[in-house]
């Protein structure tokens, strides 16, 4: 038990059996309101206990459990359940049904109330296991403290002020039977005042080294004096201690003056004699008079103030003012003299008197509020929250925020929280919490002053606080950059609606708009549950700060939620943090905690080696500390998680001497054929193989073997599909490894094996990229193919991968793939990068057959331009169906001379195409005869010649001309007739009996001028 509070429930529970029994309670005589509270009967399941420290009576309820200073029977939470319990078991009889309500107790439970006990719940058995049990019922206890702070804590005023004043009047003093009083006050005119004192008879004694003068032998005759404290003094006080009453009133009451003493002994105001009914409060007003000390020190509900004001006590004047039943002590005067007047406040002619709240019983229950936390914080801490922000009535400056430069009400609060903090063991602070709102601008609403629109709804709340200050200012170590959830904030009685301090409006994105909202708020946390309130504060940051300096050595409680706030952030933060991980593995080998290993383990996320990530959790010092089945589980886990490609290359890259140096004997061959069943698993569920696995398997040949790596290996992996870039990296790397792995024939014939199985499987998957249709991948892939045939000396393969892209008839659907620009190159760098030239067998045959291909359906026969030159003229159409037509070579136009110069300005513009000239019509007279010839000459047209130059840009792209006429042997002189556009190169012909086409008749078209249009009337050869 602490030395503040009744100990805890938990540790109260061995108590139980001095409960009394049922039988033993129903024995006892009714309860009676008279009995005192020692002497009741206690409701069952209630103890009393006794604390030392405080030496009073507390009662503890064993079955809830919680604790109460007072009797059950007085205590306000429980006499409200017990109402609702009764409620509950109270029954409607039957005649209800009729308009008459009776209320009908069952037997055994009228007999309980008689006894003035609450009447007996039914028990009902758990239906429910204990995982599928519900949680908590969280607890508001942010309410609960509102309403606690809601009523006398709502004071208005202060208890105490002081205040000073350097232009403040002289007041004019006129002793009797001295006269005036000079102020600073002398030394003369103060042993005046002692002698006048001691020798008076109306006056007191002298109360050690105060002398006391009454109101009738003191005047104040200067008239400012008074119109000094109406104004000021009264005003003043009046605002601090008494807002909320009508103007009060000021009657002196003596005059005081203090003397240095060596006596310690204090001198106690608190006493007011001849007080009347309308007197509330008392002021000192201390004159001009030079002394040190003398300090005034009040106290009021477990709250104190100190004021100490003789810094400037020569030549200013100041006052204290303090409510009646306050405690009130003149410290002793040092050195020098203290001269005051003593006034006497009285309330206003309207209204009550005003008076201090009645604190003792509020600060009570606010003491139950705290214990209440702490209580439910021990037991169900996931139902409250472990920090709370209390916001104050008042707004008051971030840089300048401490406790006596708070308000009234607010100032009231927090004297006493903070009082009660430090009794208890809670934490007081204050701050400026900024209240974050973003969302959705209301474009359809009024506007405010600078064009802004109105929010429509909060979309995102952020409460955060920058830094948490202690009650004189001064910030708290680590509390900084705290996040708050709304569960946090206290929802006041009274939060004034109030503009935002700041909003963000960017036009540019004008569906979004931010409020800044700033509230000055009183921060709550038990000291014992710093680490809890940071950790719900600052979170993972924090976490990770304190996670560094955790005790290896030993687990402190403290340490634990330390890291069990990281294990858990594991789970949810992003990007993974894999130095904290590490870090927790190191604490759980350190503590010998395999639960805890065992839970960061599975805390593995997906990406990253599963290599790397065991290494960061120490697999082996756990697998050497705790025994290899209590990782066993966590280590498949991880391989699950990580997926069997990555399990794959752990077994694969695994070392056995590893297992060996931690196991032996026959725990070390149950460890190897697990992990030989692990490997299997693995490869079955394999989905794809990366170019990147090849030196993974290369390693698996020369460690296990080529004949371990067929039988085991190649089963489950030549199943997997598109594992193309896979297996051409493999082949060329274990082409390699075949001399020196090669130890029996058997072993030759298992490559040989490998390697067709590996093609076979390169092919399979060549022939979906061909079906594809992407000739860019086709023409890529088909050159590391032959790369690949040429690295591992398989020529004979060469030829039927070159073929798969070539249609059976190497026709016109092959011509998309030699125009490609890397179809050709690509191969033939290839062959060149092996030193094979392309007339070597087998890839003469290829490139003949693509010569051809492109010589018969690219390049194509030479037949003259056909276009039409005059399609806009109706009269000249004849002369377009002459140009466009393959068979005529010359056409007459026969007419007068207008008629066929009109067709020779067509002709002009198409001199490439055409030849003309005019004889005269010996038949006519004044006719004429336009003779056009076509230009059938291949050198002179410009579209052949550009066809030309393809045509010989892509021979030179197989080679020189020299290679290309060793390429096509026999049918050489077929390409340069093709390209001279003397012939037709057609491909699959043997020989050259394509030989020159014998040149084609001359037909001539003869036209005439008829009804206006030029018409063909014969034709006749040439």
């Amino acid at each position: 038990m602490s030395s503040s509070h009744p100990k805890s429930p938990r540790n109260l529970r061995a108590a139980a059996p001095n409960v009394p029994s049922e039988n033993a309670s129903s024995s006892k005589e009714g309860h009676t309101p008279q009995l005192s509270p020692s002497s009741e009967p206690l409701p069952p399941g209630w103890v009393k206990q006794y604390d030392p420290v405080s030496q009073r009576d507390f009662y503890v309820d064993t079955a809830i459990p919680r604790s109460t200073w007072c009797h059950p029977y007085k205590d306000e939470q429980y006499l409200r359940e017990r109402r609702r319990d009764n409620k509950q078991n109270i029954r409607r009889h039957s005649s209800a049904s009729q308009g008459i309500v009776s209320p009908v107790i069952l037997g055994s439970q009228r007999e309980r109330c008689a006894n003035g006990e609450p009447a007996k719940k039914k028990v009902r058995l758990a239906t429910t296991s204990p995982k599928s049990a519900t949680e908590p019922i969280p607890h508001d206890i942010g309410r609960e403290l509102d309403f606690v702070l809601h009523r006398e804590f709502s004071f208005p005023g202060k208890y105490c002020h002081a205040a000073t004043s350097a232009s403040a009047a002289n007041p004019g003093l006129n002793v009797e039977g001295i006269g005036i009083l000079g102020l600073p006050l002398s030394e003369r005119d103060a042993k005046l005042v002692q002698s006048l004192v001691a020798s008076s008879t109306k006056t007191a004694h002298p109360f050690k080294n105060v002398w006391e003068l009454p109101a009738g032998d003191v005047q104040c005759c200067n008239p400012a004096w008074s119109a000094y404290l109406e104004d000021i003094v009264v005003k003043d006080i009046w605002k601090k201690l008494a807002p909320h009453c009508s103007r009060p009133r000021l009657v002196l009451q003596s005059l005081l003056l203090w003397e240095a003493s060596s006596d310690v002994t204090e001198y106690n105001c608190t006493d007011i004699p001849n007080r009347t009914s309308d007197e509330f409060a008392t002021i000192h007003v201390i004159l001009p008079s030079c002394y040190t000390g003398g300090n005034v020190q009040l106290s009021f509900a477990g709250c104190s103030e100190n004021y100490d004001l003789s810094a400037t006590s020569s030549f200013s004047t100041s006052l204290v003012a303090w409510y009646h039943g306050v405690d009130c002590v003149v410290k002793m005067v040092e050195s020098g003299r203290r001269l005051a007047l003593s006034y006497r406040l009285l309330a206003g002619d309207e209204g009550i008197r005003p008076s201090l709240p009645s604190m003792p019983e509020k600060l009570d229950e606010l003491r139950r509020f705290f214990r209440k936390w702490s209580d439910i914080q021990e037991y169900t801490p996931d139902s409250v929250p472990s920090i709370i922000a209390y916001p104050l009535l008042h707004e008051y400056r971030d840089d300048d925020l401490r406790a006596d430069i708070l308000k009234l009400e607010d100032r009231h609060k927090v004297i006493h929280l903070k009082a009660l903090c430090d009794e208890l063991g809670f934490q007081l602070g204050l701050a400026t919490l900024d209240d974050h709102h973003i969302g959705s601008a209301d474009e359809s609403s009024t506007r405010d002053g600078q064009g802004r629109p109105r929010m429509l709804r909060v979309n995102t709340r952020r409460l955060t606080i920058k830094e948490v200050l202690d009650f004189d200012g001064v910030p708290l170590p680590g509390l900084t950059k705290l996040e708050l959830d709304e569960t946090n904030v206290v929802k006041t009685h009274i939060q004034p609606e109030s503009a935002p301090d700041l909003v963000v409006y960017d036009s540019k994105d004008p569906h979004v708009i931010e409020f800044h909202y700033s509230r000055t708020i009183v921060v709550l946390f038990e000291r014992r549950r710093t680490v809890e309130a940071l950790l719900h504060t600052r979170r993972t940051p924090y976490a990770m700060e304190r996670l560094h300096s955790v005790d290896r050595r030993r687990s402190s409680p403290v340490d634990k939620k330390i890291v069990a706030y990281v294990l858990d952030s594991l789970y949810r933060q992003q990007p993974y943090n894999f130095n904290a991980q590490t870090t927790l593995a190191e604490v759980a080998l350190s503590w010998h905690d395999a639960k805890l290993w065992n839970d960061v383990a599975r805390s593995t996320c997906s990406h990253g080696s599963l290599i790397s990530a065991l290494d960061s959790l120490k697999w082996l010092d756990a697998w050497r500390r705790f025994s290899f089945a209590a990782v066993r589980e966590s280590l498949e886990h991880c391989y699950e998680i990580k997926g069997p490609q990555k399990c794959l290359e752990f077994f694969l890259d695994c070392d056995p001497d590893a297992f060996m140096s931690v196991e032996r004997g026959t725990s070390l061959d149950g460890v190897l054929r697990w992990s030989s069943e692990q490997l299997t698993k693995s490869l079955g569920t394999l989905q794809s193989l990366e170019r990147t696995h090849a030196p993974l398997f290369c390693a698996l040949v020369r460690q296990k073997g080529i004949q371990y790596f067929w039988h085991v290996v190649v089963p489950p992996i030549i199943r997997v599909p598109n594992a193309c870039e896979f297996w051409m990296e493999f082949l060329r790397s274990v082409h390699s490894l075949r001399a020196e792995n090669t130890r029996s024939e058997e072993d030759e014939s298992t490559f040989i094996s490998l390697s067709d199985e590996g093609l076979a499987t390169i092919i399979s998957d060549f022939n979906l990229v061909i079906r594809s249709g992407d000739i860019s991948l086709r023409s890529r892939r088909l050159s590391e193919i032959i790369d690949l045939c040429l690295s591992t000396r398989r020529l004979d393969m060469c030829r039927r991968v070159l073929f798969l892209t070539v249609p059976h008839d190497q026709g016109a659907d092959w011509v998309p793939d030699l125009l490609n620009p890397f179809y050709i190159p690509n191969l033939r760098r290839t062959l060149r990068e092996h030193n094979i030239e392309v007339y070597h067998k087998p890839f003469i045959d290829f490139f003949r057959a693509a010569i051809g291909c492109y010589l018969q359906y690219v390049l194509g026969p030479f037949s003259g331009e056909l276009r039409r030159i005059c399609s806009s003229c109706n009269v000249c159409s004849a002369l377009d169906d002459f140009m466009v037509s393959p068979k005529l070579t010359q056409a007459h136009f026969i007419g007068s001379k207008t008629h066929t110069s009109h067709i020779q300005s067509h002709l002009v513009p198409a001199a490439d195409l055409v030849a003309s000239y005019t004889l005269a019509d010996p038949a006519v007279e004044g006719g004429n005869v336009l003779i056009v010839n076509k230009n059938l000459d291949a050198e002179t047209d410009p579209q052949w010649r550009a066809r030309k130059n393809r045509g010989l840009e892509f021979l030179v792209s197989v080679g020189e001309m020299a290679i290309v006429d060793r390429i096509m042997g026999k049918r050489a002189n077929d390409v340069a007739l093709a390209l001279e556009g003397k012939m037709h190169f057609v491909h699959l012909e043997d020989g050259s009996r394509a030989g020159n086409n014998p040149t084609p008749a001359r037909r001539v078209a003869i036209h005439q001028m008829m009804q206006g249009r030029w018409v063909a009337t014969s034709l006749a050869d040439g």
